[in-house]
């Protein structure tokens, strides 16, 4: 008798932490949210080590690349390092090779894709069950999905704390910008981003930027990643400071890191990597590559040292006390 009772001890102790495994810490794929079918959610079990709850890191597909991909790009070994929620959206409105059409319509908040973004963060940190922090909202992408998160940054500065572009042109660039670099000067970059900002452009002084690209890349023109680092400068009011630092994630996985003042800007050059998103060590998936760094490692421990929002001189919360005389 008392052998079976422990079996069945044993056996809903077992059921009880796989249960806690499978709900925490995990991918919920193809979620309709925030305007879009699917999005593929990872929730760590961490929070972000600063503000009050999780971060979020909203990652745009490039063209011809489905959301699948992400699922073994090393995202997760990210979000629970830092505390990081990631969501992978598939755009709605899609241009020609299945790319984000950035460079079609009206540039608004209200319109296509953009407004999808828009709701998809507010709509998440908005959620309480989901403890994120509404300060701590970002938004990257690859290719298509750079210049798409580069352009719904400048829209809604007030809703991203910080974006971060990758291999992506300029914004306001043509659809054949994406083969051809079109030059786009620090003022123009400004003018355009503070035009899409309209009203809410006061919040860039608390916004930040990263851009990266492969150094190996043949796709997508390069001269975009100086430009585009040279342009949020231009928005932020940040100098370049001098020297470039090399990053070593492991063995032949590196990244020359230049920086701005007050770390209000970072451009990384992704060493032997061609035109894909940087998974670091293991990563895979059609233009997913395991050449260089994590690049949303990299960028969840960035936005925390250096988010312009969070409050980091808060004490700790005290709870299940009482007062006594």
């Amino acid at each position: 008798m008392l052998l079976k009772q422990f079996i069945t001890l044993i056996s809903a102790l077992v059921m009880c932490t796989l249960a806690m495994t499978s709900n925490a810490g995990s991918w919920q794929q193809g979620v309709s949210i925030g305007g879009f079918n699917s999005v593929h959610i990872y929730t760590p079990d961490t929070r972000s080590p600063v503000g009050n709850g999780k971060s979020l890191l909203i990652v745009l597909h490039g063209c011809v690349q489905p959301i699948d991909n992400f699922l073994t790009a090393n995202l997760e070994q990210a979000a629970e390092e830092h505390g990081m929620v990631i969501a992978v959206p598939n755009a709605m409105n899609k241009a020609g090779y299945a790319c984000w059409s950035y460079w079609q319509g009206d540039v608004s908040r209200t319109s296509a894709d953009y407004k999808n973004l828009i709701a998809l963060a507010n709509t998440m940190s908005g959620d309480s069950s989901r403890d994120i922090d509404p300060k701590q909202v970002y938004l990257s992408g690859l290719s298509s999905g750079a210049i798409m998160a580069a352009q719904t940054g400048c829209l809604a500065p007030d809703v991203f704390a910080a974006v971060a572009p990758s291999a992506g042109p300029s914004i306001g660039t043509s659809a054949s910008g994406a083969f051809s670099c079109e030059t786009v000067t620090a003022a123009t970059f400004k003018s355009r981003c503070e035009g899409y900002a309209g009203t809410n452009k006061s919040y860039f002084a608390t916004q930040i930027a990263v851009v990266g690209h492969g150094s190996s890349d043949t796709t997508v023109p390069k001269c975009y990643n100086q430009q585009n680092a040279d342009g949020y400068a231009a928005v932020y009011g940040a100098t370049q400071t001098p020297g470039t630092i090399t990053l070593t994630e492991s063995t032949g996985h590196t990244a020359d890191q230049t920086l701005w003042s007050d770390n209000r800007v970072a451009m990384l050059w992704f060493n032997n990597l061609d035109h894909s998103w940087s998974g670091g060590s293991d990563a895979s998936g059609s233009y997913v590559s395991a050449n260089s760094i994590n690049f949303a490692s990299y960028l969840g421990a960035y936005f925390i040292d250096h988010n312009k929002r969070v409050d980091r001189n808060h004490g700790p919360l005290i709870g299940n006390h009482t007062a006594v005389d």
